[in-house]
């Protein structure tokens, strides 16, 4: 009965999910009453209390037929529960976790470190190894290169090391609407006991949101003081250094730079190289090296762009079934506007098809769908011929565009020049009109 919950459990999750947070669960009991179960930390124990507490309870529903309680115990189950109840001192170490709203995806397995990087990486973990030994960290740069990923995986790795710890990531933004939604319901001692005294280590993102808010810079300064005069962790990320920080007081400026502050430097193009590999692996799709070069090469250090560029890439090739290829990356990026193809006009590829479209009534989606009814062959048949004749591209670069194998391209490359010649009016009239749409848009671009 024990694995047939945890088999039902798995079935219910995404592989990720079940891979980050249900690996170390076991089912130790199961009575007539109650299940109990165990995991690694007491971190995982409460974050599957407070996220995933639906699912397991329907998966002990469908694996027993019955509604029954559960309770997770970290490592040794109730057992070792009951010694810590025997002593004050492990009652005073297991304080209360106050969790974070987290990203998955945002742990330093997932962050691809070069060697521009590597110094802030190792202190950030020494950081979550040693909290309080560099206090405040400081990690400033430019947008899109990382910061908040690497704030929320040393997030993470503290709890995972320090159950016991009460972490909370927060941006600038929440910190100020939270001030003023007590002020205004009269509850700032609340408040200020949340951020003050209930926190062991605190990461706030985007200070530079805070600048010329000169009353929330005070609370935020107050709360500052309190934590790092008791030797409470703190770690700020901004988009430019401390001293860049104009609107903000001296005071604030100076105590932002008493600790650590390491300037997240732009990947350099191997490391975009692996962040591309990295990106596309997330996705279930495995890169090759050309297209991750080519990547790495043509979109700047934004890695949010590169993402959404590999995103668009993926999605492309799944709906229009086309290969990942060098020709699609490029279509992609400069429908993006993005790097060397800014600016640049439609794609030759998709001029052809836009083209054949006017002609044919029919869409690529159609075109290069499975059916084989007369007009989406003969639609294939034009973009083929246009490919062929107008384009210069190769046999194989047809066959990845249409999706066919490379003797029906071949095959519909000679049916289509035998038609002509020997006098396939229709043929002649169409293929002639595509000629003339793709002068006239070349020329327009």
């Amino acid at each position: 009965m024990s694995q047939k919950i945890i088999d039902t459990l798995r079935d219910s999750v995404p592989k990720k999910t079940w891979n980050n947070w249900f690996s170390t669960l076991k089912v130790k009991t199961v009575s007539h009453d109650k299940v109990e179960m165990t995991v690694a930390n007491l971190f995982i124990k409460d974050w599957l209390q407070s996220k995933f507490s639906g699912e397991i309870a329907t998966a002990i529903r469908a694996a027993t037929g019955r509604e029954l309680p559960f309770e997770i115990y970290d490592n040794a189950g109730p057992e070792k529960k009951d010694v810590e109840t025997q002593s004050n001192d492990s009652l005073v170490r297991k304080r209360p976790l106050q969790l974070s709203a987290l990203n998955e995806d945002c742990t330093f397995e997932t962050f691809q470190v070069g060697e521009e990087n590597r110094f802030l990486v190792e202190a950030a973990k020494e950081i979550c190894a040693s909290p309080g030994s560099y206090n405040p960290f400081f990690i400033f740069g430019g947008v899109g290169l990382g910061k908040t990923h690497l704030m929320q995986a040393t997030a993470r790795r503290t709890m995972e090391r320090h159950p016991e710890m009460r972490v909370m990531y927060v941006t600038s933004e929440q910190f100020m609407n939270e001030m003023i939604v007590s002020i205004k319901s009269d509850s700032v001692h609340k408040f200020r006991e949340e951020y003050r005294r209930k926190v062991d280590m605190l990461l706030i993102d985007d200070i530079q949101f805070l600048i010329g808010k000169k009353g929330v810079q005070n609370e935020f300064f107050h709360t500052f003081n309190h934590l790092h005069n008791t030797g409470k962790q703190l770690v700020i990320c901004s988009d430019r250094s401390p001293e860049e920080l104009d609107g903000f007081h001296e005071r604030y400026v100076s105590r932002f730079q008493m600790g650590l502050t390491i300037k997240i430097a732009e990947p350099s193009l191997e490391t975009r190289f692996r962040i591309s590999k990295g990106l596309a692996l997330r996705e279930n799709t495995d890169l090759a090296d050309e297209i991750a070069w080519f990547l790495a090469d043509n979109v700047d250090a934004n890695v949010r762009r590169l993402r959404g560029a590999i995103i668009k890439m993926i999605i492309q090739s799944r709906v229009y079934s086309l290969k990942i290829d060098l020709s699609l990356a490029t279509e992609v990026l400069r429908s993006m506007n993005i790097g060397a193809f800014a600016g640049q006009a439609e794609s030759p590829v998709d001029q052809l098809f836009s083209s054949v479209q006017k002609l044919t009534g029919l869409s690529r989606k159609d075109i290069i769908s499975p059916h084989r009814g007369a007009e989406k062959v003969l639609a294939r048949q034009l973009i083929t011929y246009g490919m062929k004749e107008h384009l210069g591209r190769a046999v194989s670069e047809i066959s990845s565009v249409v999706q066919r194998k490379h003797s029906t391209v071949i095959h519909a490359l000679r049916k289509t020049e035998q038609a002509i010649k020997n006098g396939n009016s229709h043929l002649s009239d169409l293929t002639e009109k595509l000629s003339q749409l793709l002068t006239s848009r070349s020329k327009a671009s």
